[in-house]
């Protein structure tokens, strides 16, 4: 299984995820992107403490823009919230049937907030990653 998840700068949120993922589960394949991503751009660093405490490593992160080469990998794209699935399906109305919102419904986004924000972020994400 391939997955990609989306998040608006591919710092936060959805690095996060792809890393979990990883862990989670074994054998499957997942990437990250952002609808607004500053290319290049380092994980940040209360997103790389949240992943290094469950044994996972951001720190080779590099944000990039979500391309129609992406979407046309995965298997099955999820937005961290209804409106970058949204977004999703609207720019790339080819795979808007690969495109899927989180499990748990929205997922907040902790840019600016505390490490506690960041690690309910991550705990979120273990809870939505086991159901998919």
């Amino acid at each position: 299984m391939k997955v990609l998840f989306v998040c608006t700068g591919n710092t936060c949120r959805s690095p996060l995820a792809e890393v979990l993922c990883l862990a989670l589960k074994p054998g499957w394949e997942a990437r990250s992107r952002g609808l607004a991503a500053y290319e290049n751009a380092a994980a940040s660093a209360q997103s790389a403490e949240a992943a290094r405490e469950r044994g996972c490593d951001l720190s080779q992160h590099q944000a990039h823009m979500v391309r129609e080469e992406d979407m046309e990998w995965a298997d099955a794209v999820y937005g961290m919230t209804m409106a970058h699935a949204a977004m999703l399906r609207t720019v790339f109305p080819a795979f808007a049937g690969k495109v899927k919102e989180m499990p748990g419904g929205d997922v907040p986004d902790p840019l600016g907030g505390t490490l506690s924000d960041y690690r309910a972020c991550a705990g979120r994400f273990e809870q939505d990653i086991a159901q998919l």
